[in-house]
């Protein structure tokens, strides 16, 4: 099978969407788990927090370990269905099994602390390592799709919209479908408290994952290309990685940008898996009010995502994710001004709009950050290929993975401790309700985290030294460098 592809033709839309299928299951995977994780093992199961963050944080380093030798393992694949295809079937197919896993906790896996902690552990390793086998793949075969300076823009920005998309329609969703609050003997009981409503989820988006990954596999086989004829590398296995690993980390066009998504990401996800306890407690909203909150991050992102095609082509790749990330910080800084003095009481109509509104703002911001912050990977990672004649997009595709996973590990491992700190630990189970200066910790440890990384996160990226005038100026030079 010929790659036909060529980088001066704009991918159409249709293959764009196709590809961002992949991105669905991708996002059911990562916001599920963001989103619900901590509140299934704590409050539902009683885990304690800090046991259920570092289970969830080891599962996640250990995928950020893994991810580096798939990325070198799927460039040096030789098959008659290419280099990336055939992982994500086989790590489509895990994935999709021990996200189920993860929410059917059998009952003598409950009997203990350790024994929870033990069964959460390890699924989620054989979750992670799924995870890897398909998304390494498959970010490496974006860049492969659409593989011009603006196609990998617009590409990574449709591929963002699918991830909220899907978020949307699963987690966010997810409070009015699974978690409705039901009446007890003693008053309301929260659905969260309930470990059936979390199985019904984990087998709903099990499904869609399955079906979204045979979408992408399906929709993305005009970019098989036969590698049973490339050239094998000159170096020992295990020499070889370790010198493309060093090469790509400390690539100069790209290692600021490794450093920038791991804080951005950092504070992303350490606010999303506190956020929902915020919708619990702070806030005090409905179910209703829950889903438009968490919606409201979705449309956010997405509408980001969609914005970032026009503002990479009008303020450059580097101008858009310092936009994205300042309006991240104004946005999660004024909820906290706002909230935290009591200025405005939680619980009224106003509150609600309020929230709503600054927290889709904050959410905006990244989703101009990340697509845009991907394609700069895609940016790196193309000028090696010039100049080397070899392609390296799944090692990029790694490293820049390896940045977020690590970013995942250290947030959920922080989230599980800063629960325990401002002492949440004993008020989890049975749904009861915390102190009120417990309450007030939580608020502010999640409106503040996240503006106080992206403003490190600015400071690192302006370091980065790619524009687009210089991108093409390096490229012709590579160009001309290689040629006879």
């Amino acid at each position: 099978m010929k790659n036909t592809m060529n980088p001066t033709t704009p991918t159409s839309w249709s293959r764009l969407l196709l590809y961002g299928s992949g991105e669905g299951a991708n996002s059911l995977v990562m916001n599920g788990l963001a989103g619900f994780a901590m509140l299934y093992y704590t409050e539902a199961l009683g885990l304690s927090p800090a046991l259920a963050g570092l289970a969830l944080s080891l599962s996640v380093f250990w995928e950020g370990l893994t991810e580096p030798a798939m990325g070198h393992i799927s460039d040096r694949t030789r098959s008659r269905f290419g280099n990336r295809h055939p992982w994500m079937l086989v790590g489509g197919l895990m994935m999709a099994l021990c996200f189920y896993l993860v929410w059917a906790v059998p009952e003598p896996m409950r009997a203990s602390q350790n024994l929870l902690f033990g069964y959460l552990l390890t699924v989620n390793l054989l979750l992670r390592t799924g995870l890897t086998m398909f998304f390494i793949p498959y970010v490496a075969l974006g860049f492969e799709v659409s593989p011009s300076y603006d196609g990998r823009s617009r590409l990574q920005g449709v591929r963002q919209i699918c991830n909220m998309a899907a978020n949307f329609a699963g987690p966010a969703l997810a409070w009015s479908v699974f978690f409705r609050d039901t009446a007890g003997p003693t008053g309301p009981v929260l659905g969260t408290s309930n470990p059936a409503n979390f199985a019904l989820m984990g087998a709903t988006f099990s499904i869609a994952i399955l079906v979204l990954v045979a979408v992408t596999l399906l929709g993305t086989r005009h970019a098989l290309r036969d590698t049973r004829a490339l050239p094998p590398s000159g170096d020992g296995a295990l020499r070889h990685f370790l010198i493309e690993l060093k090469t790509t980390v400390l690539d100069h066009n790209a290692v600021w940008l490794f450093g920038f998504t791991f804080l951005v990401c950092a504070g992303m996800v350490l606010v999303s898996s506190l956020q929902m306890y915020v919708y619990v407690y702070f806030m005090s909203f409905t179910p209703e009010q829950k889903s438009l909150a968490h919606g409201s991050t979705m449309i956010g992102m997405a509408c980001g995502a969609a914005l970032s095609m026009w503002a990479a082509q009008r303020f450059d790749k580097k101008g858009t994710v310092l936009l994205g990330a300042g309006i991240s910080v104004a946005a999660n800084a004024l909820l906290g001004l706002i909230f935290l003095p009591g200025w405005v009481s939680t619980g009224g109509t106003g509150s609600v709009v309020i929230f709503v509104v600054l927290h889709a703002a904050y959410w905006f911001g990244n989703g101009l950050v990340l697509p845009v912050a991907t394609a700069m990977v895609g940016d790196a990672a193309e000028l090696r290929r010039v100049r080397t004649g070899r392609n390296h997009d799944g090692g990029y595709a790694a490293v820049f993975s390896l940045a977020l996973r690590l970013a995942v590990a250290a947030s959920f491992a922080a989230s599980g401790w800063i629960l325990t700190l401002i002492g949440f630990e004993a008020q989890t189970g049975g749904g009861a309700r915390p102190a009120a200066e417990v309450i007030w910790r939580l608020g502010a440890v999640t409106l503040l985290s996240g503006p106080v990384l992206c403003v490190a996160a600015m400071l690192v990226v302006m370091r980065y030294p790619l524009t687009r005038q210089r991108f093409d100026e390096l490229r012709r030079a590579a160009v001309a460098a290689v040629k006879p």
